[in-house]
């Protein structure tokens, strides 16, 4: 990973960070409440590239926008860890504003909460040492992925045995540790995680078993049904950020392709 690219793309999109966000003649861009004034509050995955925490804030892909976004609104970034569930359930429940970690969109989710505009796509990867890459490998093999992933059930369906982690973080401890064969992730935060290491990456093939296998997921952020103001002002915020190329090179300094910017037209996985 470039570091220098990282430094100057958090700097790029901080915008001078919390000096200008919380300036006495801040003016924000867009007019919303948050669930404490001046505040925004974040349930945070900690799954990079996606999102994670770093020197007392929120960092990722996702946290790199929504810092920009906070900045233009005047307003401050407050966060707590959360796993996926329960990172769905602390929006729902109110006690967040929005949830980060490159959360794919589900039709489960939209059910309980509101998933933004589409942010980028990610595709489903395997990790292993033996670069393993078709679902027909895995079956008979100690196979795992992360809690609330849209690929779960159908992998346990599909390949007995296999469990669930409750971070990307576990889960590829294991896969390096030789505990797992493999390790089914999202393909950036998979690269990242094993960057150094002797396990390979491959996306895995198309699989009529495996629904994401056959169509990149696109990733939202999650925010609440009974604030639409709020969730207008994001998505406005996210299309601005597409359209001026900031999502894509968000993307580039961590690693991953830019043209996964480009989503195509909004959609949900059943």
């Amino acid at each position: 990973m470039n570091t220098a690219r990282l430094s100057l793309a958090a700097a790029a999109l901080t915008l001078s960070g919390a000096g200008l966000a919380m300036a006495q003649d801040c003016s924000p861009k867009h007019s919303f409440t948050t669930l404490t004034e001046g505040t925004l509050t974040v349930a945070l995955t900690n799954t990079p590239p996606y999102s994670a925490e770093k020197d007392g804030t929120v960092s990722g892909i996702d946290g790199d926008l929504l810092a920009k976004f906070a900045a233009e609104n005047c307003l401050k970034i407050t966060y707590e860890i959360f796993t996926y569930p329960a990172a769905v359930s602390a929006v729902q429940s109110g006690r967040a504003d929005v949830a980060l970690g490159g959360f794919y969109r589900t039709a489960a989710r939209d059910q309980v909460i509101t998933l933004s505009t589409p942010v980028y796509l990610d595709q489903l990867a395997v990790a292993s040492k033996e670069g393993l890459s078709t679902v027909d490998q895995l079956i008979g093999r100690k196979v795992g992925t992360v809690e609330g992933y849209d690929w779960v059930i159908e992998m346990e369906n599909t390949i007995e045995g296999s469990t669930t982690y409750p971070s990307s973080l576990n889960l590829a401890q294991d896969v390096q540790a030789g505990r797992l064969d493999a390790g089914l992730e999202g393909f950036g935060a998979a690269v990242l995680l094993h960057a150094g290491t002797d396990v390979k990456v491959v996306l895995l093939e198309a699989d009529p078993r495996v629904t994401a296998t056959t169509l990149a997921s696109q990733t939202a952020f999650l925010l609440p049904k009974d604030n639409a103001d709020f969730v207008t002002a994001v998505n406005a915020s996210l299309e601005d950020y597409r359209a001026a190329g900031v999502i894509g090179e968000v993307l580039a300094a961590y690693g991953l392709d830019p043209s996964a910017a480009e989503v195509g037209e909004s959609r949900v996985i059943e």
